[in-house]
């Protein structure tokens, strides 16, 4: 410390790479959670034959990440984990895949950043995870009318899929957003 009280340069050096020793560790946990919601779905095969079915999975992972994370782009990092994971040969057929799957994580932040009451409402916190993971659809839709590429799930129906990815994806949201919700009550 120097004679005016502020730190010297060499302390306040020393604290700085263990902060980015910390950042990169956060980031690696995050796309983490990201990579670890892809090899569920990859190896749990549950036949429901319900489109959306692995969002209740992979949005509890990629909201549970957002709530832990002081990080502004939480979601985002878990998303470019999930990403980097289906780059990955597991078993999907589908090319464009891992660009479907970085969208979610974004919605999530733009919302959990943009409106201050998304993130300290359980309900509004489920919402936009249904509607993050809405963008699945929509996206494969996109891809369908421009590559001519086939999605089954679609072919079934697209307001059906609409709605069954927004009811997985709330569930799957719910449930870190109620933790959450009902740790902070009890404190």
């Amino acid at each position: 410390m120097n004679m005016d009280g502020k730190l010297s340069q060499k302390t306040i050096s020393r604290a700085y790479p263990a902060k980015i020793v910390v950042d990169i560790a956060e980031f690696i946990l995050l796309a983490g959670i990201g990579a670890a919601g892809v090899l569920i779905h990859a190896y749990l095969r549950v036949p429901l034959k319900l489109p959306g079915h692995h969002g209740i999975i992979y949005m509890a992972l990629l909201l549970s990440g957002r709530l832990i994370s002081s990080k502004k782009f939480a979601s985002s990092y878990s998303s470019i984990g999930a990403a980097m994971m289906l780059l990955i040969p597991l078993g999907f057929k589908d090319p464009f895949i891992p660009v479907i799957y970085l969208f979610p994580g974004f919605i999530v932040d733009v919302f959990y950043n943009k409106v201050s009451a998304v993130s300290s409402k359980m309900l509004l916190l489920a919402i936009v995870c249904g509607l993050a993971y809405m963008t699945i659809p929509i996206t494969r839709m996109v891809i369908e009318l421009f590559t001519g590429f086939p999605y089954g799930s679609i072919a079934k129906g697209f307001f059906y899929t609409l709605v069954m990815h927004f009811t997985f994806g709330f569930a799957g949201g719910l449930i870190p957003a109620g933790v959450n919700f009902f740790k902070r009550k009890k404190k």
